[in-house]
Order: C-alpha cells, then structure tokens, then sequence
C-alpha cells in the first residue's frame, strides 16, 4: 500500500516523547506526520526570537549612545552661548569706554 513516503526505512519516534504520545495512537501518528517540521520550525522560531533580541539590544545601545551625544552637544551649545553673552558684554563695556574717552577729549 503507497502512503506517499518514499522511504525504505519506517519512520520512528523520537526519544524525548512526553508520556502521552507514547500510548496515544492518534497522538504518535500526528508526532511521524508533522514533528520534524513543528520542531524545526520552533528551532527557526527560535532563532528569530535571538536575532530580534540581538536587534533590540544593538538600537538600545545605539539609542543611549545617541541620547548622550545629544546631551553633550547641549552642554557645549550652552557653554558657546554663554561664553557668546560675555563677549557681547565685554564689547558693550569696551565700546562704553571708547565713547567716554571720546566725550571727554570733547570736553577738554
């Protein structure tokens, strides 16, 4: 009788059957039918799952390192800013002088 497997040799069970499947004929027949294909396709599940946690781990990572890249770019835009309002102030004050030196060689 052709079940459609080409194979010479009957396929067996594996050794890690809970004890369920060992007594329950329907229970076997779904295991030699389809329990090859439903662990690789948890193997690969579970490669993905790694993958997207390795995935997840790199943009954190990359998240922080751009978070506190931000933060030092905003501490230096703050200190430029203030050293900017002093130089502004130095000049004013500077400039100050020189019309008071101007005002007085007037006077004199």
């Amino acid at each position: 009788m052709d079940n459609g497997i080409n194979d010479d040799k009957p396929q067996q069970l594996p050794d890690n059957l809970p004890i369920g499947l060992m007594f329950d004929p329907m229970e076997q027949m779904r295991e030699l039918l389809f329990g090859a294909t439903k662990r690789e396709t948890e193997r690969q599940f579970n490669i993905l799952e790694a993958k997207l946690e390795e995935t997840r781990r790199e943009f954190l990572t990359r998240f922080e390192e751009l978070d506190s890249r931000i933060l030092e770019l905003s501490q230096e835009t703050e200190k430029n800013r203030l050293e900017t309002i002093e130089a502004i102030g130095g000049a004013i004050v500077e400039l100050g002088y020189i019309i008071k030196a101007m005002s007085e060689k007037r006077k004199a």
